[in-house]
């Protein structure tokens, strides 16, 4: 007997490696390239920095970071601290988050916890901050019986609202199927490039680690953890803190690693007072007038007159604090005769202290 071997179908042809159907693919596609050089002298506006900690830059619009750890080392936890920064103003368990407006809304999507289970921790978060109800600026989802698929689906129709500033996803790895397939991590990697680079968000996703290392779990926590603009490592320690750390920093130095802990005299969690007083200056009095100088100085680098808006910005990156605060910044500064008004433009003048 003669075993007929089935035939390809045209469509299934490879050439070169690659199927037919790649071959047309990549055959229509076409694009005029310099839509894809870039200019380093062309004018970008300026970046939005949302997360920071000890004034280092830890997430941007347009950018992603990744949460990671054991299980029960506390991600939730430091998730949650994003979001009670943003929606209290205040920097939370040395986290600070601020919103460009008071328009901006932020999303927390939950793919892991039960209704109950999600419902508690989002009363641990308002007393993480000390309020009673969550604000409308926050809307929560619970994805837990959606397929991958259905999730990014849901999440793209989310982000049909354009008020959206902050996306948390608790739960990363609910995004893949098999987080080890190159193929289909690659393909969720780019759906995530194409949602950031679609809409002025930062996302902020949890991905645990691998119990038999330290890093992300996966193909997929792999490619995320080089995706990234930062990588903020949470562990468990053996006296029952949890330790913050910065695994990997794309766009600034690392920050000094800090413990937060379960304060049972406050029965809510807590820094040390130390740590606390480097993390968490929130106002401009809450610095130094030489820690302000030592600011100004790098930003002046050596120049006697900068511009005003040129100030701000170079404020906003080396504060990692909003415009609004920036200005502030300005005429306290000012008003102290550390920054005086010349021309067009600003000057810095260091006073004795």
């Amino acid at each position: 007997m003669v075993l007929k071997t089935k035939k390809k179908k045209a469509t299934d042809v490879e050439v070169g490696g690659l199927s037919s159907s790649t071959l047309i693919e990549n055959k229509i596609w076409t694009t005029n390239l310099d839509d894809y050089l870039f200019n380093p002298k062309d004018y970008l506006d300026q970046e939005e920095i949302l997360i920071s900690i000890q004034g280092k830059n830890i997430g941007s619009v347009g950018n992603s970071v990744v949460i990671t750890g054991k299980p029960k080392s506390r991600k939730s936890v430091v998730a949650h601290s994003i979001i009670g920064s943003a929606i209290s103003n205040r920097s939370v368990l040395g986290i600070e988050c601020n919103l460009t407006t008071p328009e901006d809304e932020i999303v927390l999507i939950d793919t892991e916890q039960s209704k109950h289970d999600l419902k508690k921790s989002l009363e641990r978060m308002c007393n993480l901050v000390n309020i009673v109800d969550l604000p409308n600026i926050l809307k929560v989802y619970s994805f837990r019986t959606l397929n991958p698929d259905k999730i990014k689906k849901a999440i793209q129709q989310i982000l049909e609202n354009k008020k959206i500033k902050l996306v948390i996803i608790d739960g990363g790895l609910d995004l893949i199927n098999n987080m080890n397939d190159v193929i289909e991590t690659k393909e969720t990697i780019d759906f995530i490039k194409s949602i950031l680079s679609e809409n002025k968000i930062c996302l902020v996703m949890i991905i645990h680690q691998s119990k038999a290392s330290n890093f992300t779990i996966g193909h997929f926590g792999s490619f995320m953890d080089r995706f990234a603009q930062s990588n903020l490592e949470i562990t468990k320690l053996e006296n029952g803190n949890s330790e913050i750390k910065a695994q990997l920093m794309r766009s600034d130095e690392n920050f000094k690693p800090y413990e937060f802990y379960w304060n049972y005299n406050e029965n809510n969690y807590s820094i040390n007072w130390v740590e606390q007083l480097e993390v968490t200056a929130k106002y401009a009095h809450d610095y130094t007038d030489e820690q302000h100088n030592e600011k100004l100085t790098s930003i002046f680098s050596g120049q006697q007159i900068i511009s005003y808006s040129f100030l701000v910005n170079r404020m906003m990156v080396s504060y990692a604090k909003s415009e609004t605060w920036c200005k502030k910044l300005v005429k306290y500064l000012s008003d102290k005769n550390i920054l005086i008004k010349s021309g067009d433009g600003m000057k810095h003048q260091i006073l004795p202290f």
